[in-house]
């Protein structure tokens, strides 16, 4: 089977205590602490005049993970008997509890209350793996949940989700987009049967032509294997995720971004692009994010691995999220973030050469095409454009439809929590608007004529949205791309239609000349056979005899 070159360095970043692949406990398993990065949001008073500001703190799992994490401890048998009375769930949560059982040592040990709490307190902590493999996902579960008696139920609804939101292609699998709990109990008045749940949404990024260029490290040892049997998410592009039954080889030297190189006619661009991209994005591909949320304290993310890209600029999903994203928004939402604003001018301003531009200049080259000579080969290339621009506005409304269904669960959340908290207006009757403490420690305004809490995002540094509401910035964001991306498709349209016009005015003029020509055809070339062949056999009168 093919494989990726060998690169797999589980521990250089860590102690040379810590070399998980020499040990034989922790060679056994499928994910060690070295592969997986983690990150605490913390309050810190940075700006006293701005108050305590939601912030993102790397921290290493292997200091978090001790050295007999790779044994299963006799506890564990208890806790999968109090999980479970099935035989075979039983052998199947010990078998997980084998794999993922070390991850419950990254846990939480103390919330942060306020921003002057200690440094080993954290309000969420947010685990990285860049990996895709669904099993992944129910090792995290049983691993990092502490609900013992729903998480036999949690594994169950997973199974079920991931069974059926599974898409099969000629490309590999994939997730269709969506967000489910994880619970098999509906939405109740207590707002308790929220957590777990998992959300999986697509999103672009570019993309080299030919091989993929050779991995910084390997995270996984188990990526790159090519096998019909393997579980893994592959990355596809553009064409593949929409074609997902067809071959696309032949096609994917036809994508904008491979014919689209304005690089090649500016050297100024082309510094800019070499320095910024480290090479010429001249691909357009689909990946997957998994956001699976155990609690309102741990949130784990599943990418692929992009180790190829830079960090800085943030290329990688990871250093995206950590490093731009998380500034935009400062919540719990900054995964989406950057996910979906990955080549967005609208989350990120700072990019250079977007998604939207690489577009927009291929279809000014088009235009002037158009009025230089326009054919029916340019027709097939506007269509060509006109198919990817379909197929990129498909994708950000699938990323917008599940947007709004996690922000339908997290409202309904909220609205089961306040319908439990006393009303603050039976405590203050004489005023309109209130402020209380939220769940940040941090200050939050009560409407109480609209009977509904502000959830006010504490910073904006990079956010291009004027909205307070950190899901409301998201999906204006996203909206406005949307905008974009469909006044550049109708665009595409318009110069399809011209173009076809103006092929048929020529075809038209050609038309009369084939006329002209016929009929001069039709009349000279007997005329011309007749002469030719009376010439031929009649004799010149100038050779006859006299008589």
């Amino acid at each position: 089977m093919p494989k990726v070159p060998s690169l797999w360095q589980p521990h250089d970043d860590v102690p040379p205590s810590r070399n998980y692949e020499a040990d034989a406990q922790w060679r056994r398993k499928p994910l060690t602490p070295a592969q997986l990065m983690v990150h605490d949001v913390r309050l810190e008073t940075l700006r006293v005049e701005r108050g305590p500001l939601l912030e993102i703190v790397e921290r290493s799992a292997s200091c978090l993970v001790p050295d007999n994490a790779a044994y299963t401890p006799s506890a564990s048998l208890l806790r999968i008997s109090e999980a479970t009375d099935n035989a075979i769930e039983k052998q199947r949560f010990s078998s997980l509890e084998e794999d993922h059982g070390w991850m419950r040592c990254l846990r939480l040990q103390n919330y942060q209350q306020h921003a002057l709490d200690g440094e080993d307190s954290a309000k969420c902590r947010w685990m990285h793996c860049s990996s895709q493999f669904p099993e992944y996902i129910a090792g995290a579960l049983w691993a990092l949940s502490d609900d013992i008696a729903t998480v036999a139920d949690s594994m169950r609804v997973l199974d079920i989700a991931i069974q059926r939101q599974t898409r099969f292609s000629k490309h590999g699998k994939h997730f269709a987009p969506f967000a489910q709990v994880l619970q098999p109990v509906s939405i109740g008045g207590d707002g308790e049967h929220l957590y777990p749940f998992l959300v999986s949404v697509p999103f672009l990024d570019w993309t080299v032509q030919g091989p993929t260029p050779p991995l910084r490290f390997q995270v996984d040892r188990r990526d790159g294997f090519l096998s019909s049997r393997s579980s893994a998410h592959i990355v596809r592009s553009i064409l593949q995720y929409y074609y997902r039954l067809e071959d696309t080889h032949d096609r994917e030297g036809s994508q904008v971004f491979a014919k689209h190189k304005p690089w090649s006619t500016n050297r100024e661009m082309d510094l800019k692009v070499r320095q910024w991209y480290g090479r010429y994005p001249t691909g357009l591909n689909v990946d997957e994010l998994w956001i699976l949320a155990i609690d309102a304290e741990h949130v784990v993310t599943f990418s692929s691995n992009q180790t190829w890209k830079s960090r800085w600029p943030p290329f990688q999903l990871m250093s995206r999220i950590s490093d731009v994203s998380f500034r935009g928004i400062r919540n719990n939402y900054f995964s989406l973030s950057g996910a979906v604003g990955m080549l967005h001018r609208n989350f990120w301003p700072d990019l250079y050469l977007c998604m939207a531009d690489r577009y927009a200049g291929h279809l000014g080259h088009l235009q002037y095409r158009l009025h230089r000579a326009p054919s029916t080969k340019l027709v097939m290339d506007l269509i060509a454009c006109q198919e990817e621009l379909n197929i990129v506005i498909q994708i950000t409304e699938d990323q917008l439809h599940t947007i709004n269904v996690l922000r339908s669960i997290s409202e309904a959340m909220s609205a089961a929590k306040d319908a439990q908290a006393p009303s603050p207006v039976t405590k203050r009757p004489g005023s309109v608007k209130s402020t209380r403490t939220n769940h940040y420690g941090d200050l939050e305004e009560y409407d109480a004529t609209h009977n509904h809490i502000s959830r006010r995002s504490t910073y904006r540094q990079l956010s291009a949205s004027v909205l307070t509401d950190p899901v409301a910035q998201l999906v204006d964001n996203l909206e406005r791309e949307l905008a974009d991306l469909r006044d550049l498709r109708d665009n595409t349209d318009r110069l399809v239609t011209r173009t076809i016009q103006l092929v048929n005015i020529r075809l038209e003029d050609h038309g009369q000349a084939i006329l002209v020509f016929t009929v001069v055809t039709i009349i000279f070339l007997p005329l011309n056979f007749v002469s030719s062949f009376f010439g031929m056999n009649f004799s010149d009168i100038r050779d006859m005899e006299k008589t």
